[in-house]
């Protein structure tokens, strides 16, 4: 499935737990600013074909405010896991011990991140 770019309303409905149907969704936060952001997109892209049955978002931003307090996470890119339906779980990837230089993230943690997450 390809990324498809959300608007504040729909990523507070996944966040908040209002979406009732039960969907695996990650979600890459981003800054237009951010060159690793940037860098990161063909590699997020690229995650999305290798996961079906995932939903693949990105939110820029730059289109919410207060987010980082709202939700509890600290800067950009974010990679945040989401199990939508009943009983919504939210969990946000932890930096890096060892940050790609171009990426921040390396796709196979991220990946990594994404499986551990879908067998819980």
């Amino acid at each position: 499935m390809p990324v498809i770019r959300i608007d504040r309303k729909s990523l507070d409905q996944i966040l908040n737990g209002d979406v009732k149907d039960s969907h695996e969704v990650v979600i890459k936060l981003y800054g237009s600013e951010c060159h690793l952001c940037h860098s990161l997109k063909p590699e997020f892209e690229e995650l999305s074909k290798q996961h079906n049955g995932v939903y693949f978002f990105a939110f820029n931003m730059k289109d919410g405010k207060g987010l980082e307090e709202k939700y509890g996470f600290s800067g950009v890119p974010t990679i945040c896991y989401v199990k939508t339906g009943p009983k919504t779980k939210v969990s946000f990837m932890d930096e890096p011990a060892k940050a790609h230089p171009q990426t921040w993230y390396h796709p196979r943690d991220i990946s990594n991140f994404i499986n551990q997450n879908r067998e819980e």
